[in-house]
């Protein structure tokens, strides 16, 4: 896990807009795109230095004549998301002197606010117990087993605590808590757990994106945590044995503020969607998608350039991608896919990631098209009982029935044709939904010809699509939702120990120094395992608790 490989700034934002609709699908038009920051020895510089990466050029260290502030902390956290603002609140409320640096203007989230969990009190409620071997074996394997078991253990020990936590947080502060529901499919099952937090007043305040991060400030500010805002890290402060002892930052006038960390300094700068240089080393497929979904664009690997030069190293690559094929339409189903030439080219029953992938792989571009006549509705509400989960499904609450789903995407089609007629097609026949499409017609007429006669035979020799998936295109008027995926994450990066100590190549710590959240890598590897639906923030959650705890002198190992 360990040659040191670094990132760059340049053309972050090229291919970087969002698409409104994608975004809304995903709820969360609160999660606006935020400016690339700029500062000196920081994190948008071109590269250099005979083709070397910008990680792997260390900036000389800023003159101490330069610094106009020393301020002294115990815990240093260097990002306002999901892991560093609950790391923040676990730090402080259990005794550490703790200061958040961010470079926005504001705390960012991403999603829909929901968070995954192997077990919670929420979860017993509903009478909800799943295996934990084998929920982390399908982890793994969808890791294609590179990412390192411990590490993904601890989750499995800490989730339930970590959750019960957080839920007692939501709670007394007058939120709620719905947990949706996985899919039933027997090859990519989507467990229910996962745990969509709202209501309340700070609820009120702000955005499902959003909402826990400012509850985890609103909380940790109780406990003496200060938050400073538009103050950007620009590079990490060694010591002479190596030892990183705090950050030297920028405010928004271009003064220098340096922190002192006296018990670590933790990076929680989340991922590198919005930096090509990384992209391009690390993670290439990511920058096939349509469209670069709810990650603010300030996402360019500050951390990753901070561990780098202090000595830190990367997990391998390629880096897993958290992708979903909502960039356009926001409903595709099980029924059959067309790329841009009108021709099948996958089974199109599979999970989101796959569908990602198989769009932009097997289809060739960056979308393709869900088509279904006028008899979809029925054919949806059969096909739940079989499969489902993200975006096949709804965010539908457990114990409610499969209607529910159907009924909201059937509005949510409607409501496309009306208002995003470029991603949603509708026609009396197949030949003018092709030209809607803007397909070969003859190539779509015969994928069409060819799928209605697997549909027929009951067996898909061409894909191999389980047969209850099987729903022929027969009667109109018939439908087109545009299948496009979306990049949400790259959730791999900076290499770390099972305590979240940066690592170098020879896996030893970089003393004082960690990394939580998206910025850290290890959690997972090759691709995102999606059978713990919200697991991304479930990670930030256990990750973000536990680090805190452990900074303030307080945490005993589970099983330990």
């Amino acid at each position: 896990m360990g040659e040191t490989k670094g990132i760059s700034r340049r053309n972050l934002l090229k291919g970087a807009a969002l698409s409104a609709a994608g975004v809304a699908a995903l709820g969360v038009m609160g999660c606006s795109p935020q400016a690339a920051g700029s500062a000196e020895g920081g994190s948008v510089s071109e590269t250099g230095e005979g083709g070397k990466h910008t990680w792997e050029i260390k900036p000389e260290p800023i003159s101490a004549d330069k610094i106009k502030e020393t301020v002294d902390t115990e815990v240093l956290i260097i990002g306002g998301g999901y892991s560093g603002t609950c790391c923040a609140l676990s730090a402080a409320e259990n005794g550490a002197k703790v200061v958040l640096v961010e470079k926005d203007a504001m705390l960012n989230g991403h999603g829909v606010g929901g968070t995954g969990a192997i077990a919670s009190r929420e979860l017993d409620k509903l009478n909800i117990s799943f295996d934990k071997a084998i929920e982390m074996e399908r982890w793994v394997s969808t890791c294609g087993n590179r990412c390192r078991e411990s590490l993904v253990a601890k989750w499995f020990r800490e989730s339930e605590r970590c959750m019960n936590w957080f839920l007692d947080l939501a709670e007394s502060n007058g939120a709620k808590c719905m947990v949706t529901v996985g899919s039933r499919s027997v090859v990519h099952p989507e467990i229910d757990c996962y745990h969509m937090i709202a209501g309340g007043q700070i609820f009120e305040q702000h955005t499902m994106a959003d909402f826990v991060e400012y509850l985890f400030e609103s909380e940790a500010v109780k406990h003496g945590a200060q938050f400073v805002y538009e103050m950007p890290a620009v590079q990490l402060v060694q010591d002479d044995s190596g030892k990183v002892t705090g950050a030297v930052c920028q405010n928004k006038d271009g003064d220098y503020v340096q922190y002192n960390a006296s018990k670590g300094v933790v990076l929680a700068t989340g991922d590198v969607s919005y930096n090509d240089e990384y992209l391009d080393e690390f993670a290439p497929i990511a920058k096939k998608v349509m469209t670069r979904l709810c990650s603010d664009q300030g996402n360019v690997g500050d951390g990753h350039n901070m561990a780098a030069w202090a000595g830190g190293s990367f997990q391998d690559g390629p880096w897993p991608t958290m992708m979903h094929p909502q960039a356009a339409a926001t409903f595709h189903g099980p029924f059959l896919f067309v790329n841009p030439e009108g021709k099948r080219f996958m089974n199109e029953a599979t999970w989101v990631q796959g569908k990602c992938v198989g769009v932009m792989v097997n289809g060739g571009s960056d979308h393709a098209w869900s088509v279904f006549d006028a008899n979809w509705q029925t054919d949806l509400l059969d096909s739940l009982q079989y499969g489902g989960g993200m975006f096949w499904d709804s965010f539908r609450a457990y114990g409610t029935d499969y209607q529910a789903a159907v009924d909201s995407h059937a509005k949510g089609v409607e409501s496309g044709l009306e208002k995003t007629p470029a991603y949603f097609k509708r026609a009396n026949t197949l030949e003018e939904l092709a030209e809607m499409m803007e397909v070969d017609k003859d190539e779509f007429l015969a994928s069409v010809d060819r799928y209605n006669k697997r549909c027929k035979e009951g067996e898909d020799t061409d894909f191999y699509k389980e047969s209850h998936f099987l729903y022929p295109i027969e009667e109109g008027p018939f439908t087109a939702c545009m299948v496009a995926p979306g990049l949400l994450a790259v959730v791999g990066g900076i290499h770390v120990s099972d305590s979240f100590e940066v690592l170098n190549a020879e896996n030893q710590p970089v003393e004082g120094l960690y990394a939580i959240g998206n910025c850290s890598g290890d959690m997972y590897a090759y691709d995102y395992p999606i059978n713990v639906q919200g697991n991304s923030h479930g990670r930030c959650l256990v990750e973000g608790k536990c680090l805190g705890e452990q900074l303030a002198g307080v945490y005993q190992e589970i099983g330990a």
